[in-house]
């Protein structure tokens, strides 16, 4: 019988991890970090792996790791498993996939093509951590077999590359992971499509993300954090219409931008916007190193004060310094990103596009020191972000497409009021609980 279990992410927004188990095998879908609590449990460890199960960044989750070095919990390791275990990723935000780190090398983590493309190019340019664990692309649409579990990953739309919502069949059970998504962003279809495929396929549960049912209807939403509720919404169509408008202004000052850099589709379109100005689209080395990964043949402005020399860009790129920008800020636009914000010291006045850029919204305490630091500066900041996430309208039309016999909420502070929308459009729905292990199928036969 397949049992199920949430590890993390019931009612957080990030952090989802829930594990798929048979007799056989276990499948254990995304594998993020929360964010740490280190008030209940003292970090008393050696070990890097046991302080973050300690400050309740990861789950103690039995036969996963290697254990060695622990010090004060008691946890079975990989190595006393007797079931085949793969860990399998949605996309590639660090909430969904940043505690691959910590998975030891037997394990192997499975992810879509173009989110394992952009991952090494990460780790290249120094953007994410190495890992031990072994990591392998997939295309859309095929199938992985652990054990008796099938894992089939569908195209979806996210602001990541190689977003997928994930179908997982085991001898008695459909259940889907949706992953995080959004219908108004670029790839609508694609939602719409793994959607209908769902309904087809007979899907038995879907777990689905919930993030905006997390604020009231007067609160906007950036990537896992709530902006001021007086900005502008935007879609990511309307952002780079928003952009044009900006660049048509013949303002004599700089304009910097902070997007996130697995935003790759974002990052290409501001390029190309800025192109059509007279401006230039200033990138910092890492990030338009990932740019010429997913756009080669492309040529690429480069900050010079950023470059290491180990990116490979010397052929695509042209470079400008810093001093150059201050001399005539009027004729850029220059991408910084939070760990470069002193080099926007002395322009004197200008604006600072956060565009889902890190620090990521004001739960961060970094969100209060960049905010100082752009005052100090005299420096105009401007909320210009688009959520990667669904409205609430939107995931209840993708939850009635699927029609799944149980819709379960999570990845959102507010579970009950998402349960409560779906119940009232007449989806049977289910509100899990942490250190309960589930039988769906029982579930299932109870609810119908």
């Amino acid at each position: 019988m397949t049992t199920t279990r949430f590890w993390s992410g019931l009612d957080t927004i990030g952090g989802n991890i829930v594990e798929i188990k048979t007799d056989k095998a276990r499948v254990i879908c995304d594998f993020g970090l929360a964010v740490a609590d280190n008030t209940t449990n003292p970090l008393n460890s050696d070990s890097e792996l046991e302080n973050a199960i300690l400050a309740n960044m990861l789950p103690a989750i039995p036969e996963l790791y290697d254990t060695k070095g622990f010090k004060v919990l008691s946890l079975n390791t990989l190595s006393e498993s007797s079931i085949d275990t793969a860990v399998f990723i949605s996309h590639l935000h660090l909430d969904h996939m940043g505690g691959l780190r910590f998975l030891p090398e037997e394990i192997t983590v499975y992810m879509d093509k173009e989110s394992y493309k952009l991952y090494q190019i990460l780790i290249k340019v120094n953007e994410d951590l190495p890992v031990s664990c072994k990591v392998k692309p997939l295309s859309a649409g095929q199938q992985v077999e652990i054990g008796d579990i099938i894992v089939t990953p569908h195209l979806s739309d996210h602001d990541a590359k190689g977003t997928c919502a994930l179908f997982i069949e085991t001898p008695d059970l459909k259940i889907i992971h949706s992953g995080d998504f959004r219908l108004d962003g670029q790839h609508p279809d694609r939602v719409l499509d793994w959607a209908e495929k769902a309904n087809k396929w007979g899907a038995e549960v879907l777990l689905i993300e919930g993030t905006t049912f997390s604020f009231e209807e007067s609160e906007e939403i950036e990537e896992e954090s709530a902006e001021p509720a007086d900005k502008v919404v935007y879609t990511e169509s309307t952002l780079l219409s928003a952009l044009k408008e900006l660049l048509e202004e013949d303002k004599e000052q700089l304009i910097a931008f902070n997007p996130y850099i697995r935003n790759v589709e974002r990052l290409k379109q501001i390029d190309e916007v800025v192109l059509q100005s007279r401006r230039t689209m200033v990138w910092e080395e890492a990030y338009a190193a990932v740019l010429d990964e997913f756009y080669p043949g492309y040529k690429w402005t480069v900050l010079e004060d950023t470059c290491s020399g180990s990116s490979g860009l010397e052929s695509s790129a042209d470079y400008v310094s810093i001093e150059t920008i201050r001399q005539d800020p009027e004729n850029f636009v220059l991408q910084n990103s939070l760990k470069n914000i002193d080099f926007l010291r002395g322009f004197g006045n200008g604006l600072y596009l956060h565009s889902n850029g890190e620090p990521l919204g004001d739960y961060d305490p970094r969100y209060q020191t960049m905010l100082d630091f752009l005052e100090d500066e005299g420096l105009t900041f401007v909320p210009f972000g688009a959520s990667g996430h669904a409205t609430k309208e939107d995931l209840l039309k993708v939850a009635k497409t699927v029609s799944a016999e149980l819709t379960v909420p999570w990845h959102t502070f507010s579970p009950e009021a998402f349960y409560d929308a779906l119940v009232d459009e007449g989806l049977s729905s289910f509100l899990p609980e942490y250190n309960q292990t589930y039988s769906f199928p029982n579930l299932i036969r109870q609810h119908s």
